[in-house]
């Protein structure tokens, strides 16, 4: 969940789903966890979208920073819902 503080007076809270992938960095690493995403998005509007990096939680709940720059491929696992 995200929460966006508009002004003094609005708050917008977001919901994210956790979604299941696989990358594949350009050196061949593969990492697997969970990217987030919104009730209207999917995994490659996180990959277009023009901040340089997302966060992934892998399984042991770290959150690594992903520079997209770095990720050849990008498998879903799953889908939402």
């Amino acid at each position: 969940m995200t929460i966006d503080i508009l002004d003094d007076q609005r708050v917008r809270v977001r919901v994210k789903t956790g979604i299941e992938v696989e990358l594949i960095l350009n050196d061949g690493t593969r990492i697997a966890g969970s990217v987030f995403i919104g009730k209207e998005e999917r995994v490659q509007d996180i990959l277009n979208h023009p901040n340089p990096f997302f966060p992934l939680r892998q399984k042991n709940q770290e959150i690594l920073l992903v520079a997209k720059s770095a990720v050849a491929v990008c498998k879903p696992l799953d889908s939402p819902g």
